[in-house]
């Protein structure tokens, strides 16, 4: 059944701590979500998701302008992410958004077809993750999206809300049609919104507390008997033997709608709010259904069942379709569709009824009407879509051809006969909601309303176990069964009931005499005659006794009428005597009364009494079938004379019998005959009737439609008057706001030099006033300073040439540009003139700054140019043509990247971008090279420049020669570099000297006698450093310095070698080597005796790969040399100072003679150079 009840189509979660609201919208949505989050507090706990409908092409800026509405982050959702509480998510454009497990889901990009539908599948799965946890609200919007998706957040427990008009009726477009379905719980402007969630959620936190482990309010079970029987009273409707799982989750819902926080306090709301009976019977049922819900099923019913049902040849009776539980009609339709497809595939005329049932009136009502919304279309494919339905006022409506097929009617499963001779039985989703007992009693009612080689479809999560001897197994996996050819007994028809037999019983002991009677009431019932009760409708009210035999159902829709229930033989007996005790208000008896049952004839007494009704309305009958006792055995063997009385007897009964058939058969002709004339006459008198109002209709007609010629050539000729008369209203509503808008002053003069009109701004010209028209203007004072206004007026009277003067203001910096032009009316004749006063001091102005800017760029020495928007050169000043040697002719016109070629900037495409922009270049430096070859440093500035209505319209470039300033900041770097390097230099040296010195674990006394001799010797080499050539120090001035305290008149140094300039760095660690190797000898050497000899010798060799500097140090005539015990700390300088810079080999011999020690400096750039030839001659004391 589509008309399911509600909440237990998927398990329901236990409630979280916080709602899911989702909100769906479409145009007009904006505006509400401001007023809805604008109400709405910060720290609820609910989670907000917002689908509304964008453009795929668009990036939305929905996300910035709710984040001004609320303090909750607002974010655009992504794939994945876990929806937090006190977040606002919001679909991103072009993308379908689902929830699962809590977490939000985008597909992108949309399908087309999904995308007028993302309210729809967003609410959906919603529902389908959060259960009773979920919220649904429509907002402003157009279609009907969104209807579906609330009909699946109630259908699984959560609340539904929807926007109102200002008078609290449902908004047209998403939110009517949401509400049209039923599925809505409130429909609230936005504004009450956040209260009502507020309260549904302080609601729902008190309720959970009384919730048990499944859900389910601990005190309802108690009540739910006395709620059955108060819907049982209401509305007639037995809801005992739906399941109580399925009844308690609805009714919780419905007091989570109504804020009730007790059971009683909603039980008495139930009695006594005239509606809310209906809202839990909708409640409870819900048309949770779509055109080929589940299409695997339809699919083996159209190739299973219908095929061979439309291709039969041994039949041409109409194929009769029983859809129970129809709900809102798509299942019956699909069915339908099917059918009618079949039938054109197989060229076949077989009629085909299909009968649509559902207990919901409302549902059947739409149903029957056949108008669906365009969000079907995600169910039905374009070829059935276009075949089967016609488009109407946004909605589709089913086809006529379709239509004709299905009858609608309302009836319920459980308490009305069913229908006959059916061939195909659909049940789906219904069963499942039904105890056991009801359902044994529905799978009889089906057996019994199909024919043989009928069949029965169900819905997936049903079965037909436990009744396979009724039905067999066609399709498994579709719940596809065709009927047994068993034995059909008409079903046992559940008859209303008072809804006592609901109510919990009060059970007390009986007296044992009241049991008897009890009993023997029971058993006295056997021999009672059957009967029914009828109302003055014919409509059965009560069974007693075996009416089986009497009763013999009419096929077509389900009735409890008497004459469609009753025994053929029985219709025009019964009828009789009920119109007789109508009128006699008596009891009527007809003998003699014989039927057919069960193979035999069956003699009967027919009485109809009236009953007596307590109220005084009346219209209650006792029909009853009092049934001949059978002639005993012992007849057959009695004397001949008295078997031929019996025989006698016999003939005289079936005589009787037969004048009382005679009597009934002229009556009933008489009746007929007495109804025909009636029909006769009236059908006469219809016919008179209708002439006449044919008659009068087609006067009618002409009249009408003489005055609809009249009334269209009025409405013709209003048209075009109104039309004429808004144009001209339009035409001096502009003029008027012209006059009175416009800064350009304004006179109207006729031929005569008299006044017809002027502007407000004449005002400031001419001291004018209101009611001057008419006037002589040589009547008016000016205030021009110069006259002659008459004289051009009638200049351009006679030439009709225009005038055009510049005149001032006397007293006044204002100047004016007149101008005198001939007024021409429509038929273009000369009717005066027509003089305008334009303000041009603003104008007068600029052009005096403008020559006076001029004058400046003309004077000035820098070069100052002007470009376009595309570079090229508009200007070019005095200075310019010195500064770059061309002249204003070569440059202008030319581009500026050309003529600068090399002066600009590497990055002066970025430059350009940002001077298209508006942002000023200022200061960048450059090198330029004139016309002639000469190359400076100049400074580029450039600026853009904006027209007049601040659009960019150009640069301004100026030059600047920055030579000079260019040379001073050079040679000051230079100067700073070399001083920085020197002292790093220094600093570094003396570090290491401090370091090394202290490894050696020296005296105080000779650690600082070595240092102070080591820095004079630094000090020294940087004196020579000071002093050398560009060319860098000299190695002998180098050698002559370190040895010269040690000279002595004997002349024991002799120092020879090539002159070799050294760097700075490779002096100062060749200084330092020679420091220690004198200090050496000095100490323990040659030059610590009178008879000791220095020789230094150095020279360059080449072998081809590199030139290297060799430098050999000997010492003869000491004391005798002995290799030393341990490594000392010169020797460990001496290695360190020329190994670790400059990649020299130092090496040590120990001869008894002395000290020779040999150094190889490979000679690079970063060492030094030869400057001049070797000096191969040396003197004894070096120079």
């Amino acid at each position: 059944m589509n008309t399911e009840p509600k909440g237990a189509g998927a398990p329901v979660q236990p409630p979280r701590d916080g709602l899911i609201v989702g909100v769906g919208a479409s145009a007009g949505g904006l505006d509400a979500f401001k007023a809805f989050f604008a109400r709405m507090p910060a720290d609820t706990g609910m989670a907000f998701i917002l689908v509304q409908h964008l453009d795929p092409s668009y990036q939305s800026s929905l996300g910035a302008i709710v984040g001004g509405y609320t303090a909750m982050p607002v974010q655009v959702a992504e794939d994945g992410a876990a929806i937090l509480p006190n977040h606002v998510y919001i679909i991103p454009p072009d993308a379908i958004l689902t929830v699962d497990g809590s977490r939000l889901h985008v597909t992108a990009p949309a399908p087309q077809a999904a995308r007028r539908t993302s309210v729809d599948i967003f609410l959906a799965s919603l529902a389908e993750d959060q259960g009773m946890n979920a919220v649904g609200i429509i907002l402003s919007g157009f279609g009907s999206d969104g209807a579906r998706g609330v009909a699946a957040i109630k259908e699984h427990g959560g609340l539904t809300l929807s926007q109102a008009e200002f008078d609290h009726h449902a908004k047209s477009g998403m939110p009517r049609s949401a509400a049209l379905g039923g599925f809505v719980d409130h429909v609230l402007a936005v504004e009450d919104m956040p209260a009502a969630l507020l309260e549904y959620l302080h609601h729902r936190a008190n309720s959970d507390a009384a919730k048990g482990p499944d859900g389910i309010r601990q005190d309802l079970p108690g009540h739910l008997t006395t709620i059955c029987a108060v819907l049982h009273a209401r509305l007639g409707h037995d809801f005992s033997q739906y399941k109580v799982g399925t009844l308690m989750r609805r009714i919780q819902r419905r007091m989570h709608v109504l804020h009730a926080d007790e059971v009683p306090a909603y039980v008495e709301l139930l009695r006594t709010q005239p509606n809310e009976a209906d809202l839990l019977f909708h409640e409870i049922l819900i048309s949770v259904t779509r055109f080929f819900r589940d299409p695997p099923a339809f699919g083996a019913l159209e190739t299973q069942v219908l095929s061979g049902l439309l291709t039969n040849p041994g039949t041409a009776d109409p194929v009769r379709v029983w859809v129970a539980g129809c709900a809102t009609g798509e299942e019956a339709y699909s069915i339908a569709i099917l059918l009618r497809e079949g039938l054109l595939r197989t060229a076949s005329n077989r009629p085909v009824q299909i009968f649509a049932t559902d207990m919901d009136e409302l549902a059947i009502q739409t149903a029957r009407a056949g108008l669906y919304p365009t969000t079907i279309a995600a169910d039905l494919s374009p070829e059935r879509l276009e075949q089967h339905f016609v488009k109407e006022d946004g909605h589709y409506r089913v086809a006529k051809t379709i239509r004709e097929m299905c009858l609608f009617s309302v009836h319920d499963i459980a308490r009305d006969p069913p229908f006959s001779k059916i061939d195909l039985v659909s049940c789906r989703n219904m069963l499942i909601y039904f105890t056991p007992e009801l359902q044994h009693r529905i799978f009889a009612t089906f057996h019994y309303a199909l024919r043989p080689g009928g069949h029965l479809l169900l819905g997936t999560s049903e079965s037909i176990a436990v009744q396979s001897r009724l039905f067999a197994p066609v399709d498994k996996r579709q719940r596809l069964y065709l009927r047994r050819d068993t034995a059909a007994s008409f079903p046992p028809v559940s008859v209303s009931r008072s809804p006592e037999h609901l109510m919990p019983a009060k059970r007390a002991p009986r007296p044992a005499d009241s049991d008897i009677d009890r009993r023997a009431a029971r058993a006295i019932a056997r021999y009672a005659p059957a009967y029914l009760v009828v109302d003055r409708h014919h409509e059965i009210l009560r069974f007693s006794g075996q009416t089986g035999k009497y009763l013999e159902p009419a096929a077509g829709a389900a009735s409890l009428n008497l004459f469609q229930l009753l025994h053929t033989d029985l219709r025009p007996v019964v009828r009789a005597a009920l119109n007789q005790a109508t009128e006699t208000e008596s009891r009527v008896l007809r003998d003699g009364v014989t039927i057919m049952a069960g193979g035999q004839h069956v003699a009967l007494t027919v009485i109809v009494e009236p009953l007596p009704d307590p109220t005084g309305k009346g219209g209650l009958f006792l029909v009853a079938f009092q049934e001949a006792p059978a002639a005993p055995v012992s007849a057959r063997t009695a004397p001949a004379d008295e078997r031929g009385q019996d025989r006698d007897t016999a003939a005289d009964a079936l005589m009787q019998e037969l004048l009382e058939t005679r009597e009934r058969l002229r009556n009933t002709t008489e009746e007929l005959e007495a109804a025909n004339e009636e029909l006769q006459s009236s059908n006469e008198e219809y016919l008179s009737v209708n002439e006449e109002l044919q008659s009068t209709n087609e006067e009618l007609e002409t009249s009408k439609e003489e005055l609809q010629s009249v009334n269209e050539e009025l409405q013709t000729i209003n048209a075009e008057l109104n039309i004429r008369n808004d144009t001209l209203a339009r035409s001096n509503s502009d003029l008027a706001n012209l006059f009175d808008s416009t800064s350009i002053a304004t006179l109207f003069l006729d031929k005569d030099l008299r006044i017809r009109r002027f502007t407000p701004r004449l005002l400031e010209i001419f001291k004018l006033r209101e009611g001057d028209e008419g006037r002589p203007i040589s009547d008016i004072v000016s205030r021009l300073a110069n006259g002659g206004l008459g004289q051009d007026v009638q200049q351009v009277l006679r030439s009709l040439i225009p005038i055009e003067r510049e005149v001032t203001i006397a007293d006044d910096a204002v100047s004016y540009l007149m101008q005198v032009r001939p007024y021409r009316d429509i038929n273009d004749v000369i009717d005066g003139t027509v003089i305008t006063f334009v303000d041009i001091s603003e104008r007068k102005r600029h052009e005096r700054a403008r020559a006076r800017l001029a004058a400046i760029v003309e004077s000035s020495q820098d070069a100052i140019l002007s470009t376009d928007l595309d570079g090229t050169i508009t200007s070019w000043n005095p200075g310019a043509e010195m500064l770059c040697g061309y002249t204003a002719a070569e440059a202008i016109g030319q581009p500026l990247s050309v003529l600068l070629a090399g002066s600009l900037p590497a990055d002066w495409p970025h430059m350009m971008a940002r001077l298209e922009k508006g942002e000023p270049i200022a200061g960048f430096e450059s090198v330029r090279t004139t016309k002639g070859g000469r190359t400076f440093d100049v400074s580029i500035t450039i600026s853009p420049v904006r027209e007049v209505n601040g659009k960019l319209g150009g640069a301004s470039v100026v030059m600047r020669d920055i030579s000079e300033r260019k040379a001073a900041e050079h040679k000051t770097t230079l100067l700073l570099g070399e001083l920085d390097h020197r002292v790093k230099n220094i600093l570094a040296i003396v570090s290491s000297l401090v370091t090394q010195m202290q490894k050696a674990g020296l005296p105080p006394e000779v650690f600082a006698a070595e240092l102070r001799g080591r820095i004079q010797s630094i000090a020294q080499a940087h004196g020579l450093l000071s002093k050398a050539e560009r060319d860098g120090m000299s190695l002998g001035t180098i050698l002559k310095t370190e040895l010269a305290p040690y000279h002595r008149p004997e002349g024991d140094i002799t120092l020879a070698g090539p002159d070799i300039g050294l760097t700075p760095k490779a002096g100062l660690a060749v200084a330092l080597a020679v420091h220690e190797l004198a200090t050496n000898a000095a100490k323990y050497g040659a030059l610590s005796l009178a008879s000791g000899h220095l020789a230094v010798i150095w020279k360059v060799e080449d072998d081809g790969d590199r030139p290297r500097l060799l430098l050999t140090w000997t010492e003869a005539g000491g004391p005798p040399v002995q290799p030393p015990a341990k490594r000392g700390f010169g020797t460990t300088l001496i290695e360190r100072a020329l190994t670790m810079g400059f990649d020299a080999v130092v090496r040590r011999e120990f001869p008894e003679s002395g000290l020779r020690c040999a150094i190889e400096i490979p000679l690079t750039e970063d060492v030094g150079k030869v400057r001049r030839a070797a000096d191969t001659g040396g003197t004894s004391d070096g120079h």
